[in-house]
């Protein structure tokens, strides 16, 4: 079956209903169980995400020094440089000034995002790299949404720069989710990849799970009782262990 960019988006397209649904931050935050802890975490993992993606769209730009390609990919990466500012309002007003982000290394969960970026940069093609920063856009925004809802409610009431960042990606913004098609169609016009662009694809909605559910603390490591007895054999009386080899 022969391919277009539209066939390929449609099929590409995140489940973002299902990523708001089983976002654990989200949850904890609408239960009350989050809140300026976790949302400085947040703001961590996103200045070291933000280096990552500049980098990355600027190594493709420079890879793919055409159009429309470049220019989509130049345009990502001043988007991302427009939101250094706001995101910097937010870690100062979560008690965070830039030195100390960039001291801190962000959880070890959120961490992926930044390897997704680096392969992107160096190994995706535009068709490959579009589809994954479109269906990142859609998730990301979906879940800001949920998010900034779930933060407006939060008693005491969190800083207005903390809310007013979640609210820059309350909607993936259409110049880029519409606007990867004419970079996907180039992308498909050269060869690329049907199978290596839906496995990149693949990964996007675990990273972007594993990033949120990082600014959670993590959980109490799980004291174990004893080990059970083996169960008895017929060359064992009950009570006695088995050595297995």
């Amino acid at each position: 079956m022969a391919w277009d960019a539209d066939l390929l988006l449609e099929e590409t397209a995140p489940d973002t209903e299902a990523h708001v649904r089983t976002n654990r931050l989200v949850a904890a935050v609408t239960s009350g169980e989050a809140g300026a802890a976790e949302m400085a975490r947040v703001t961590l993992g996103e200045f070291h995400a933000h280096t990552a993606e500049v980098a990355a769209f600027a190594t493709l730009a420079a890879r793919h020094p055409h159009q429309p390609v470049a220019g989509y990919f130049l345009d990502l990466a001043r988007l991302v440089l427009d939101c250094e500012a706001p995101l910097l309002a937010c870690a100062r007003a979560l008690g965070q000034g830039e030195q100390e982000l960039r001291d801190q290394r962000p959880p070890q969960g959120m961490r992926a995002f930044g390897s997704l970026m680096g392969w992107l940069a160096m190994r995706a093609g535009p068709a490959e790299a579009a589809c994954v920063i479109r269906a990142d856009l859609l998730l990301w925004c979906a879940a800001c949404e949920a998010l900034g809802e779930a933060l407006g409610a939060v008693e005491p009431e969190l800083p207005t720069p903390v809310l007013a960042y979640v609210a820059l990606f309350r909607a993936a913004p259409p110049r880029f989710v519409d606007g990867a098609r004419d970079v996907v169609a180039h992308g498909l016009a050269h060869g690329e990849s049907l199978a290596v662009i839906e496995h990149a694809v693949s990964q996007v909605e675990p990273t972007l799970a594993a990033f949120w559910t990082a600014a959670l603390p993590p959980a109490p490591p799980h004291r174990a009782g004893p080990a059970p007895l083996s169960p008895p054999t017929p060359l064992s009386p009950p009570g006695d262990t088995v050595a297995h080899t």
